[in-house]
């Protein structure tokens, strides 16, 4: 399902914004909406205003498509309070356009947008959108008498014209290797090339630099302020001002192609991502590519936490692919980012072995970066139960009081996960405990008897192993175990005595109905 609020997100911002999130409803179309229109329009079509020249013209076709999947408007208008008001209350999606944007180009790309949510994720495909942008590289060509480039703005070649006359060794690199080479881009950058076409409409003419790079063209695209590309042509000297006129109209197109190569681009990982999301909660069966198992869920951490989910979606697809996993099987659960990786004993980009290398190797400069993996299944239908798995291992990190790897696994966290479950079994109800008498000792006096007492508990018979673990000497661990059973007067020697303090030192809602202590916290490990 492909909401208003996703296709928003999957645009780019000075193209497209949103304003108001309503509900997910699903979109099915495409409609446009006069101003003055009161006839209430069927659900499941995004809508564009058009001809609204006031607040109060686009609150009238708020109110006749408060039950579609979301309205489009220009910026200038959809921002007032007034019209994102009505929306909220109907729980209309708003999305922005941008007031300098074509509307005609707008709904091209909105349609094609649409058309595609109809698809599953694998049907996607940018074929024609690249044979349209190969049709236009020749139309550009015969403008400028030139052969021609067409570069997005990381300098990666989309399409190029077929006439090969008068190139040079710059032009050749930059097609067999799809990629203007690092020294060309050196070159143009000196000369403040990419500078000027990233803040200005106007073409540029780069002359001739030595033998090995012949003159140049370069005219900007740009959609809605945002500079998304740029047309390269190999001239022989500067073109005629009429030719470059006519280039810079042709060239206008190609902000529309670019737009909908993005899209198509962002909408696919956001389908993909929904697939996987369905299949850990179990309501599907299918992941995307259709690769065989076994698989593992992982839940990961970080990078910060007051990123929102979608957005630490995203910063992991970023890291994933940068070190070769090309299309990440990623999504959001509950607010865990989750990814689904394959468990086989070779090693590579998107195999449980490489996900746990990477995350051990981010994690050394970056700690907050971490992931917990489930169990591995051989069915897709198992993969709810690796990843409930997994969440709940990533969940020992936040009660765990100690450092943690940044890796771990169901099948080497399970001792932590059975005393997790028992804490959570005890529940707050439970009788005072006789640790709570040691809890404001700590408090008073940051004697960290608690912290001394899960030690000796964990260390038992011990004692100079639970002294490293403080960091203390073991005389000071002993006089610390003395003042403790003066205080507490139970039987430590007593094996069930032990494991009901060291379950209660875990669990301080039993002795803190505010919130785990700092000795508590230092204690738990």
């Amino acid at each position: 399902m492909m909401t208003a609020e996703q296709i928003g997100a999957a645009l780019t911002p000075s193209f497209l914004t949103t304003v108001v999130v309503g509900e997910a409803r699903q979109v099915s179309g495409l409609e446009l909406v006069e101003a003055g229109t009161r006839e209430a329009v069927l659900p499941g079509d995004l809508t564009v205003a058009v001809g609204v020249r006031d607040e109060a013209d686009l609150l009238v076709v708020v109110d006749a498509v408060r039950a579609c999947a979301g309205l489009v408007a220009r910026r200038a208008l959809a921002v007032s309070p007034a019209v994102a008001a009505a929306c909220r209350e109907r729980g209309l999606t708003l999305l922005a356009l941008a007031d300098d944007t074509a509307l005609s180009a707008a709904v091209t790309v909105l349609r094609d947008v649409v058309a595609q949510t109809g698809r599953d994720a694998d049907g996607w495909s940018s074929g024609s959108v690249y044979t349209d942008l190969f049709a236009l590289a020749d139309v550009l060509a015969a403008l400028l008498d030139a052969p021609v480039t067409i570069e997005d703005a990381r300098s990666r070649v989309l399409a190029y014209s077929s006439g090969q006359h008068g190139i040079d060794d710059a032009r050749t690199s930059t097609i067999i290797g799809r990629q203007v080479p690092r020294e060309v881009r050196d070159h143009f950058r000196s000369l403040g090339v990419f500078r000027r076409i990233a803040h200005s409409d106007e073409p540029v003419f780069v002359p001739a630099g030595g033998a090995e790079v012949k003159p140049r063209l370069v005219i900007p695209v740009r959609a809605g302020g945002e500079w998304l590309g740029s047309v390269w042509a190999v001239v022989a000297a500067e073109p005629a001002a009429d030719a470059v006129a006519r280039a810079r109209t042709a060239a206008e197109v190609l902000a529309l192609h670019f737009l909908r190569l993005r899209t198509r681009g962002e909408l696919h990982r956001r389908l993909e991502s929904e697939q996987v999301r369905a299949v850990l909660r179990g309501e599907a069966a299918t992941l995307p590519g259709g690769s065989d198992g076994p698989w593992r869920a992982v839940a990961l951490a970080g990078p910060r936490s007051d990123l929102e989910p979608e957005e630490r979606v995203t910063v992991w697809t970023a890291l994933a692919q940068r070190h070769g996993w090309r299309a990440p099987l990623l999504c959001d659960v509950d607010g865990v980012v989750c990814a689904v990786v394959r468990d086989r004993p070779a090693a590579g980009p998107g195999s449980w072995t490489w996900l746990r290398d990477l995350v051990e190797a981010e994690a050394r400069a970056d700690p907050t970066l971490a992931a917990a993996a489930g169990g591995a299944v051989d069915t897709t239908e198992r993969l709810v139960v690796s990843a409930a798995q997994a969440v709940e291992v990533a969940g020992l990190r936040r009660t765990a009081g100690r450092p943690v790897p940044a890796v771990s696994t169901v099948d080497e966290a399970w001792p932590a996960l059975v005393l997790a479950r028992a804490v959570r079994g005890a529940g707050a109800a439970a009788p005072v405990s006789p640790i709570a008498a040691l809890v404001e000792q700590d408090r008073e006096h940051d004697s960290e008897l608690v912290a001394t007492l899960c030690a000796v508990i964990d260390h038992w018979g011990e004692p100079q192993r639970a002294a490293r673990a403080l960091g203390v000497h073991p005389n000071t661990v002993r006089n610390r175990l003395a003042r403790l059973t003066r205080a507490v007067p139970v039987d430590l020697e007593e094996p069930v005595t032990r494991l009901a303090l060291r379950l209660e030192a875990l669990h301080p809602d039993l002795i803190d109905p505010a919130g785990p202590a700092g000795p508590v916290d230092r204690g738990a490990g």
